[in-house]
């Protein structure tokens, strides 16, 4: 069993994050899941959830809709708490965890030299870091203000379960292709969804039609509010087939919730599932 973690973040609060996060893979944990993938940023945090807030380095261009906040005292090294608190959690509950959050590249360096990257490791059932993926895309209008393009590629994880790799939210523009010669079982996807409209289409055929045309399971772990938003693109976390069908998907927009599904594992081969068109399912959480 999968599962993707839907929930909010604070912004800054990383022991408070960090706690609620945990609770919430203990959960999957109890419930069967041997992966549990988490949203976009979840420990460090995003964005506000206002989307007034976004992080900044000093000197960088920031958009003129964002306050800016500085990420030096939030942002952790790897290996560092989080990797260590997660990678404990993965070996005491026997599964795999991702692990998202704002990272420091050596916070010893000089303030000119210091690199922040939206990052997400993946902790094993033995209580590793078997990946560390550095968002290779960061989505312009609120990353430009501190995020520096992720340098260690796409990252590839062979598993009991199926070879699993890793994405970040606006990577899934470029990234399925850059996987093709990886064999993938499936695509483990933390995400910080923001649309200029109920993103019902790219949830519901945009999205599943892409993974249909490169035959992985997807495990979208999507961020959510802790009340109703003036924006769009929180809730919708999904759990894609090869075909394209999303086979789960959250029933809630805000606060936490877990989406779960059984699926084959890559003993089944997906190289005799033909591709699909358009998929037709249809989701509106309104």
């Amino acid at each position: 069993m999968v599962a993707a973690v839907q929930c909010s973040s604070t912004f800054g609060d990383v022991e408070g994050n960090r706690r609620k996060l945990t609770a919430l893979v203990e959960e999957a944990a109890a419930h069967g899941a041997k992966i549990v993938v988490l949203p976009e940023a979840a420990i460090t945090g995003y964005l506000s959830q206002d989307l007034r807030t976004t992080w900044r380095l000093e000197g960088w261009p920031i958009d003129a809709a964002f306050t800016g906040k500085d990420p030096l005292p939030f942002a952790e090294p790897v290996p560092g708490p989080s990797t260590r608190h997660f990678a404990d959690l993965a070996k005491r509950l026997g599964i795999y965890v991702t692990i998202p959050f704002v990272e420091i590249d050596d916070p010893g360096r000089g303030a000119t030299e210091r690199r922040f990257f939206n990052t997400v490791c993946l902790a094993s059932p033995m209580g590793e870091i078997v990946a560390h993926y550095r968002k290779l895309t960061p989505w312009p209008v609120p990353e430009q203000s501190w995020a520096t393009p992720g340098d260690r590629g796409i990252q590839c994880v062979d598993t009991e379960f199926g070879r699993v790799g890793l994405a970040i939210c606006y990577d899934v523009h470029t990234i399925l292709d850059r996987y093709d010669d990886s064999k993938l079982w499936a695509l483990l996807y933390p995400i910080a969804w923001v649309d200029d409209a109920h993103p019902t289409e790219w949830f519901g055929r945009e999205l599943p039609s892409r993974v249909a045309r490169h035959r992985i399971w997807l495990v979208g772990a999507n961020w959510s509010v802790d009340g109703p938003e003036p924006w769009f693109g929180y809730g919708f976390s999904e759990i894609v087939s090869p075909r394209g069908e999303v086979v789960a998907h959250a029933r809630t927009l805000y606060g936490s919730e877990i989406v779960y599904a059984t699926i084959p594992t890559a003993t089944i081969s997906t190289a005799t599932i033909p591709t699909a068109t358009v998929p037709t399912a249809t989701i509106d959480r309104r």
